[in-house]
């Protein structure tokens, strides 16, 4: 791949802050600064980095395509908001557009002139202009906690499919209480436009999508329930590293494996499943669907629209039997491909880039 392809982001020097975390498309010429708290986020950068053929990092502004603010946009707001004020006015002095790193659980608007955004959540009915929608940072699951070989496993003709569950889906009386008093405005607009009602917590949605699974006859699930989050070491209810296996376990000792959101509406299961060569339930809460100009998901996974979660079990069913043995095979293959080409994190940039032409805001 020669130079003239790659995307050049300008970062001054100066503009590097001791002691934060900076934006995962630094880590590659910064280093990974994450610490054993979050575990898995920096063997797993450290494992699978942004991809440098498709970018690079320069001091020399007239060598640059876009200014890139070094940190994350939710940190800028809540501790340098001077520092976003200098990146932003140095892409006006120059002409050059913006590159902010919008990736968190919470997203923020960002009103800035000519600026392009990743971002992992979001609402397909709240558009967003210059949106670049990534995938949750998921590790391998298949090299990092089997032998590396995808385990295909046969459909069992005239048996209920299984379908799994490892995560966070309890909360306390007081937890549900205080989530649903957050969400009374929108809960207040679901009344009148339904499409509000996905903005919901994740862990209410999976709740509900595992008390409807439970009460099934059609289907056979499988499920561990937490009561917090596993993916920090300050949340998580047992060893990472023991809870994480459990979880490749269950999802390779089933035919699929349940996706619903995260706080983000978004979720890193269904990339962990996708690499375990599974095929994922995915319970659509209005999600924007990261490459989905390229990336066919019916090729690999179930798709239900929240709206029709009382039929869960039905749909997932009779899916399962519409299937014959060898496509439910290649869906499988298909699930394992799409995480290596598209999902991981060594896969992003390019797209990131495919994007950022598409969009001009660079030359093609």
């Amino acid at each position: 791949m020669s130079d003239f392809r790659m995307v050049r982001l300008y970062v001054d020097p100066a503009w590097r802050r001791a002691g934060a975390l900076h934006s995962p498309l630094l880590f590659p010429f910064w280093g990974n600064p994450t610490t054993e708290a979050s575990l898995f986020a920096k063997e797993m950068f450290d494992s699978y980095p942004m991809d440098t053929r498709w970018y690079t990092v320069t001091e020399h502004i007239h060598e640059a395509d876009m200014v890139f603010p070094p940190y994350r946009h939710s940190w800028l707001l809540e501790h340098d908001e001077a520092l976003l004020g200098e990146c932003v006015r140095k892409a006006k002095e120059t002409g050059l557009p913006l590159l902010i790193d919008g990736i968190g659980d919470v997203e923020f608007p960002v009103n800035i002139q000519n600026a392009y955004v990743l971002r992992i959540g979001g609402y397909r009915f709240l558009p967003e202009k210059n949106r670049i929608q990534v995938p949750a940072a998921a590790d391998d699951l298949l090299l990092r906690c089997t032998d590396g070989q995808v385990q295909i496993r046969a459909k069992r003709e005239g048996e209920r499919p299984v379908i799994s569950f490892a995560g966070w889906a309890q909360l306390t009386t007081m937890q549900t209480l205080r989530t649903v008093a957050k969400e009374l405005p929108a809960r207040l607009r679901g009344v009148m436009d339904p499409r509000y009602r996905a903005m919901r917590k994740g862990v209410l949605w999976r709740r509900r999508a595992l008390n409807i699974l439970g009460r099934s006859d059609r289907i056979f699930l499988r499920v561990i329930k937490r009561p917090t989050f596993s993916g920090s070491k300050k949340t998580a209810s047992a060893d990472m590293r023991q809870l994480r296996q459990e979880l490749a376990d269950l999802v390779l000792a089933s035919d699929y494996g349940l996706d619903v959101r995260g706080d983000a509406n978004e979720s890193t299961r269904l990339y962990e499943i996708l690499s375990l060569g599974r095929i994922p339930v995915i319970l659509d809460t209005e999600r924007n669907l990261p490459f989905r100009d390229v990336v066919r998901y019916e090729d690999f996974s179930l798709i239900v629209d929240f709206r029709d979660i009382k039929r869960l079990p039905e749909r997932i069913a009779d899916f399962h039997r519409s299937l014959s043995s060898e496509k439910f095979v290649e869906m499988q293959d298909a699930a394992r491909k799409a995480f290596v080409e598209h999902f991981r994190t060594d896969a992003h940039m390019h797209h990131i880039v495919r994007q950022l032409k598409a969009l001009g805001a660079i030359a093609q």
